[in-house]
């Protein structure tokens, strides 16, 4: 591995000179101010969006995770999943249990009343057993997305992301680094990045690629495509101006691209909603020739029959 997350009394004894001392290769998450600030940040660009709609339901899923730390939290010992050379949440270190699906449960019932299309798919879900869902768990952990209907895969993430989120925040360890290409996937459960951000205060001007299931964040230097390592032919595409705060950074080496949010720019950028909020943007760079190489928990393309 190129980034591996050692215990915290280990670091003296395993550091070398190649260590990148003076960047943090790794932010664990902070769930509580996490998904409070994701509220209101779905909140307050639901005002002036097109989709405004569709930004309170997220926040209304985002709020019932808020409330899921409070009422059903876990707290599992991690340390022994600091030795392995896998990253410590990743199916081949840690396999699923079933906890996730208690919040799974709690997201259904408080969606039940939205409207009668997400009435439809909750009902659906809940005919599911729980072998059943826990294949589609493993699917989506996998990143086999085309196995499950977009409409589902939307709560069955977000009560993922609860459980990984929580585990996250619990790791007593620093991350070291021999060198720093292939850093695509998260360093902490293996899944792919929503999109990357460039820091403000103790980190700024730094680039963090955010992870799209356990909300860790993991340093990737700036200028450089996030999918293929390439540093050379990358642009970056917005909809108002060269200093917009919200961009598409793109690679014409493998034709992919990941928005990236400047924090410097817009102090209250959150990055899930956002990249929510800016899908014409998404539409846009896809009509240039680009594939999104991300992942956003609240918009998977509907599975194809």
């Amino acid at each position: 591995m190129n980034i591996k997350i050692i215990p915290q009394d280990q670091l003296e004894q395993q550091a070398s000179s190649s260590v990148i001392r003076q960047i943090p290769l790794l932010l664990y998450p902070s769930p509580k101010t996490l998904y409070t600030h994701r509220v209101e940040r779905l909140k307050s660009l639901a005002n002036n969006s097109p989709i405004s709609d569709y930004l309170n339901f997220c926040a209304k899923i985002v709020e019932q995770q808020a409330d899921l730390l409070k009422q059903k939290p876990i707290d599992i010992d991690v340390a022994c999943l600091l030795n392995s050379e896998h990253p410590p949440l990743s199916l081949d270190n840690l396999p699923l249990t079933n906890t996730w699906q208690d919040y799974l449960a709690s997201l259904l019932d408080s969606c039940a009343n939205t409207t009668e299309q997400i009435t439809l798919v909750i009902e659906q879900l809940k005919k599911n057993s729980s072998q059943a869902l826990q294949n589609k768990a493993i699917h989506l952990l996998t990143g086999e997305f085309d196995q499950v209907n977009g409409d589902e895969t939307i709560f069955i993430w977000s009560a993922l992301s609860v459980y990984y989120c929580q585990l996250a925040s619990q790791i007593k360890g620093k991350a070291i680094a021999e060198n720093i290409d292939k850093l695509w996937l998260c360093p902490v459960c293996k899944s792919m990045p929503s999109a990357s951000v460039i820091q403000l205060g103790s980190h700024s001007g730094l680039r963090y690629l955010h992870c799209s299931l356990c909300e860790s964040e993991w340093y990737v230097p700036r200028i450089k495509c996030t999918c293929c390592d390439n540093m050379k032919d990358i642009q970056y595409l917005s909809l108002e101006q060269e200093l917009a705060a919200t961009k598409t950074e793109c690679c014409d080496t493998c034709h992919s691209y990941l928005k990236i949010f400047d924090q410097d720019k817009d102090p209250h950028i959150e990055v899930i909603a956002d990249d929510i909020a800016s899908l014409i943007l998404d539409i846009k760079t896809e009509e240039e020739g680009f594939a999104k190489s991300g992942v956003n928990p609240f918009i998977f393309a509907q599975k194809q029959d």
